[in-house]
């Protein structure tokens, strides 16, 4: 489940999920949903991502999130699910499948890390996002 929260300059996205998986996959669907992807084309696509050496738990989902982001400007890609073959404190690595939009009504600009803290609580994963936009 993901939540948008407006920010003064940014938008903040608080998440959160009951396993980490599903943490970074609804990151990554929430990112979107700011995006607005205008969904004309209907191919769809599957990629292989990977990101190695983050600094710790936070970083790698900041990281993971920039390197989809990178994957939405340059090819104009939107991802709706993940499988993770790796994720743990530093290392991820996940098949995305998704389409490719006509265009986006938002342009994110990257993912910070200000505010950004991934935790369990009470058996679930938490963070908040806060993106440039």
């Amino acid at each position: 489940m993901y939540q948008i929260e407006n920010h003064v300059a940014d938008v903040r996205l608080r998440v959160r999920a009951p396993s980490l998986e599903e943490l970074f996959r609804d990151a990554m669907r929430g990112m979107y949903a700011l995006m607005r992807p205008e969904l004309e084309q209907v191919a769809s696509l599957t990629r292989t991502i990977a990101v190695e050496e983050s600094a710790d738990l936070t970083s790698l989902l900041v990281d993971f999130l920039n390197e989809v982001l990178h994957r939405a400007h340059v090819g104009r890609e939107v991802f709706h699910d993940a499988a993770f073959s790796l994720l743990d404190d530093t290392n991820v690595t996940a098949i995305l499948t998704g389409i490719a939009p006509a265009s986006f009504e938002e342009d994110v600009k990257a993912v910070t890390y200000h505010e950004a803290e991934v935790r369990q609580e009470g058996g679930e994963w938490t963070t908040m996002l806060v993106f440039d936009i």
